[in-house]
Order: structure tokens, then sequence, then C-alpha cells
């Protein structure tokens, strides 16, 4: 599996521009090809819902995302996950480059589920151990 973070969902809306979308599709299909199946967190999905919220047409946005997500196995925070969270913002503050929570939480499940997290903002992941990362 490979889990796609919020930037993916952004930009397969457009929202990010017709060269963004092609990127994000085209690394979708490769990832496909590869035999990954498609996933995401319960943190982007909140995430995507605050867009949702915020936006002029809340029932019409809320069948975008679901339709979205139709394909996408769903991850959920469990104590692997929890524990992972713990490491990962110990580590970072020890560093001296704490991230935001909801990042973190992404990161923590993508490996706790032992999955890639692709995104277009790598520098949001950089510093945490073991996360696989990929950009488009």
């Amino acid at each position: 599996m490979a889990c796609f973070d919020t930037t993916f969902f952004i930009d397969v809306a457009r929202r990010g521009g017709a060269e963004l979308r092609r990127r994000a599709m085209q690394c979708l299909r490769e990832l496909e090809a590869e035999g990954e199946e498609a996933a995401t967190t319960r943190m982007n999905v909140a995430e995507l819902l605050v867009g949702v919220y915020r936006s002029d047409d809340p029932v019409g946005q809320r069948l975008v995302v679901e339709q979205a997500l139709a394909d996408f196995v769903i991850i959920e925070f469990d104590e692997a996950a929890a524990e992972h969270f713990g490491q990962i913002t110990a580590h970072l503050a020890a560093l001296g480059r704490p991230a935001g929570d909801m990042d973190v939480l992404i990161a923590s499940m993508a490996l706790a589920a032992g999955q890639l997290l692709v995104t277009r903002n790598p520098r949001h992941f950089v510093d945490i151990p073991g996360l696989r990362v990929r950009t488009y």
C-alpha cells in the first residue's frame, strides 16, 4: 500500500493547477502499476473535511471528497501509531525541529502500517526516521 497525503487530493481536485494534477495522477498510476494499493489516513480525511466545511457548498464538497476517497483504504490510528507518534515527536523536539501534530500523526500512521507516504511536501516529513517518502 501507498499512503497518500492531503496534498495529493488537493492536487487531484485541480486546486494546484493542471500540472500538479497531472503529476499527482501519474504518480498514482505508477504506484498502481507497481502493485501498490492506494490508502490514506483518517487524519488526512479530517484535513479534507476542514475544506468541506470552509467551502461555500459543504454538501457538494462532501460528495467530492467521498468520491475521491471511494477507492482508498483508510488507515486508522492505533496503538502502534501512538507509539510512533511519541517517538517521532520526541525525536523532532530533540533535533530542535518540531513538526505540526497532524503531519506527525499522518507519518506515525504510515509507519505503523509499513506504508510509503506520497506527498507533494516532503519537507514536512524529512526528519522522521524510517519513513519512506515519495514525492511527485
